[in-house]
């Protein structure tokens, strides 16, 4: 260590010591978090993409990124990085000032580019759960482009994680890290995809739980997604304040479009079902319906059709 590092070191020891700063550390993504075996050795992908705009349906990937590592079941501990994938992927058509400002890509990184396939999925395979920040997104994108992620389970660090109950007042990303003590370049997938697990390694700053732990206790449990067909106009506001939302592609038995929808915890389930009987359809006969959600359909476009 020379003079300066020594001196560097104690300038950060003193910041840490005084109640007037707060010390942030740059991520430089490890090769090992944890050394050792998993008692119950499974293998995650966190994955991360760059895209020309935000419609799902129809815009598309310019950059892919993931992290594959080792986990165990059981505790959520992550171990090992198993493998890191950066890709570009030309989508023909040139890209936005937005999106060329907010990711530093442009036209000339990705002529001629194109997503390595046999790779990725390699390592689909070899998964025993995806990871995303925003996976509604990502899996979206994703199910478009490579199709065989529709058979794999996934996790968001987005939702599935109560940040406002740990204290922690926004679920974007650069902001969990910062809470948590780190800073990232953000808006580049792999740098996305290191900076997301990164936080899935630290204890939540109110419960203490393991991050990786609680979301795989999230992954596990079953959901409900309930759609409140036919429900009656003026109940719309109800709707809206009870967190339902407006689902206008949405296909009705009755050849109507159009439904409002929630997303609950299969526990809750029949407390809201009978909250619509009693608030929505009041003296009408309920006609609302259920899907039952697991980790391998949540989150999927599959996830909005009965």
């Amino acid at each position: 260590m020379n003079a300066l590092e020594a001196a560097q070191i104690e300038a950060l020891e003193l910041l840490k010591s005084s109640d007037e700063y707060r010390v942030i550390q740059r991520l430089h993504a490890p090769d090992c978090y944890q050394q050792g075996e998993p008692l119950t050795k499974r293998v995650g992908l966190v994955i991360d993409t760059e895209t020309t705009g935000v419609d799902t349906t129809k815009d598309k990937i310019i950059e892919l990124g993931f992290v594959a590592f080792e986990y165990d079941a059981g505790s959520g501990n992550i171990y090992r990085i198993l493998h890191t994938y950066d890709g570009f992927e030309d989508p023909k058509e040139p890209l936005s000032d937005v999106v060329k400002k907010l990711t530093g890509i442009d036209d000339a990184m990705l002529k001629d580019q194109c997503l390595d396939d046999a790779e990725i999925q390699v390592w689909l395979e070899k998964s025993s759960l995806i990871i995303a920040h925003n996976a509604a997104f990502d899996r979206a994108m994703l199910e478009r482009r490579l199709p065989a992620v529709k058979d794999t389970a996934w996790a968001c660090t987005f939702a599935d994680i109560d940040w406002q109950a740990e204290d922690i007042g926004s679920r974007k990303l650069d902001y969990i890290a910062y809470q948590l003590g780190y800073f990232f370049d953000g808006h580049r997938a792999v740098n996305d995809a290191q900076a997301t697990l990164h936080l899935l390694t630290y204890a939540l700053p109110v419960t203490k739980k393991l991050a990786m732990g609680e979301l795989l206790v999230s992954a596990r449990e079953k959901s409900q997604r309930l759609f409140a067909i036919g429900a009656p106009f003026d109940k719309k506001d109800a709707l809206k304040e009870r967190g339902y939302r407006w689902l206008a592609g949405f296909h009705n038995p009755n050849g109507k479009k159009g439904v409002w929808s929630i997303c609950i915890a299969d526990s809750d389930a029949s407390t809201e079902q009978q909250w619509l009987s009693e608030h929505i359809y009041t003296g009408k006969k309920a006609t609302y319906q259920c899907k039952t959600l697991t980790a391998r359909d949540r989150y999927s476009v599959r996830e909005f059709e009965l």
